[in-house]
């Protein structure tokens, strides 16, 4: 049986901002990178970061209200996309 996901509200720290809602799964207890697969909403975004052909063209993850930079397109150990989330730039809340 696959375990449920945590789901968390991703926000800015710097003007509490709604940046996406993200699933995470494991048992790690910070937000180190966010894998593009698991970003959920907004509808639409998370389609969007698969219209490239490489990493390297995909912009960095901003704040939609203060452009304040939270996460950097890169790849994981196993080659998949993630943004590697700056700490401290962000805060997470998990939903119930």
């Amino acid at each position: 049986m696959a375990k449920k996901p945590k789901v968390y509200k991703i926000n800015c720290a710097k003007c509490e901002t709604y940046i996406l809602t993200y699933h995470k799964y494991g048992a790690g207890k910070g937000i180190l990178r966010l894998y593009f697969s698991n970003i959920h909403k907004p509808i639409g975004f998370s389609d969007s970061l698969f219209q490239y052909d490489s990493i390297n063209q995909v912009p960095n993850l901003q704040c939609s209200n203060c452009d304040e930079v939270i996460g950097i397109p890169t790849t994981s150990k196993s080659d998949k996309w993630v943004f590697r989330m700056k700490q401290g730039y962000f805060h997470r809340k998990l939903k119930k």
